[in-house]
């Protein structure tokens, strides 16, 4: 009898027995990673850095006093900016130097004019104007200073009180009343005086307008400094129209003066107090002052056959000589103009 073969089936593997759970460890803080530590651990304090300009005791002793000036400026200047708006409008370069130019051209014509010649003839520089001009305006610019002294003085009393008190304080009350028509008032003054003093008039009238708005416009800044007042709006442009009528007062005033000066030059002007001056010359000349005489070959001055004398220097600019006769008056007297030229000589002085 035959056997069926057998088979063996393969064995399952055994089921994986669970492994033992581990006994808990004790809790403990968990580990931060290197650069999470790094970025949650606080900063420490840095010192603070020290100022360079401090390392250096002069330079910080500099910055240490400019800021006290700094904190002073304001301060110091506040009571007065109207007078610091003058100042600077007055000591501008432009207008000190086209005023002493303007000042010596219009002295120089009337001058001229008066002596019967024309200016443009002189052809003097803008240097000859401004050294013509210097000395006759130091007198209006003094005066200008000490009045500005003087109004330094009077805000330096007022300006306190009209911040303290405002208008309850009769001075300052009746201040602000005059000062609203000082723009007025001041010129029609100068305007009457003309009736007296005809001269004083004419040279004052136009420094009064310009002084009249200064005034005004000072009292227009102490309103601004009484208790509960607000800013005042257009205040740059009322300096602006200020600045104008100042300029043009200047101007006026410097042609009246110039106009003074000029004609009282020419009235003035004394013959003998001038050089005296002998010319000679190669070929006859045909002046119309002075005495003409020939000269002799024994003279020793063969090259020079004239000699002009009882002649006077009236003025030297632009390479000419502007001469006048020793008997010269206004009303009769011409002025002879010689070129400097090498037929001529001029000797000056001398008996």
């Amino acid at each position: 009898m035959t056997s069926e073969p057998t088979v063996e089936k393969p064995k399952e593997p055994p089921e994986p027995r669970p492994e033992p759970e581990p006994a808990p460890k004790p809790e403990s803080a968990p580990k931060p990673e290197p650069k999470r530590a790094l970025e949650s651990a606080p900063a420490p304090k840095r010192a603070p850095e020290a100022d360079p300009s401090r390392d250096d005791p002069v330079e910080a002793a500099e910055s240490s006093s400019d800021d006290l000036m700094e904190a002073a400026e304001p301060a110091a200047s506040a009571g007065h900016p109207v007078l610091r708006w003058a100042l600077a409008v007055l000591a501008n370069v432009t207008v000190m130097t086209a005023l002493l130019v303007y000042f010596g051209w219009q002295r120089s014509a009337v001058q001229a004019f008066e002596l019967g010649i024309d200016e443009s003839i002189l052809d003097m520089s803008t240097k000859d104007y401004v050294l013509r001009s210097v000395g006759p305006v130091l007198y209006p610019l003094m005066i200008i200073g000490v009045a500005g002294l003087l109004w330094l003085q009077v805000d330096h009393a007022l300006a306190p009180r009209a911040k303290k008190h405002g208008t309850q304080d009769r001075l300052v009350r009746q201040t602000l009343r005059a000062l609203s028509l000082a723009w007025l008032v001041l010129p029609l003054t100068m305007w009457a005086l003309g009736f007296v003093l005809r001269t004083a008039s004419f040279l004052a009238f136009p420094f009064s307008i310009g002084a009249g708005v200064l005034l005004t416009l000072y009292g227009t800044h102490l309103r601004t400094l009484l208790p509960g007042a607000s800013p005042r709006d257009g205040m740059p442009l009322l300096y602006t129209f200020t600045s104008i009528i100042v300029c043009v007062s200047l101007f006026y005033g410097a042609t009246n003066l110039a106009i003074y000066q000029g004609v009282s030059l020419a009235q003035n002007l004394v013959v003998s107090d001038l050089t005296r001056v002998t010319v000679y010359s190669t070929e006859r000349l045909y002046l119309g002052a002075g005495k003409e005489s020939a000269l002799p070959a024994s003279t020793g001055k063969a090259a020079y056959k004239y000699r002009y004398g009882n002649l006077r220097l009236f003025a030297h600019t632009g390479g000419r000589y502007f001469l006048i006769a020793d008997d010269w008056r206004r009303d009769h007297g011409v002025v002879v103009m010689l070129a400097e030229s090498s037929t001529i000589r001029l000797e000056l002085g001398g008996p």
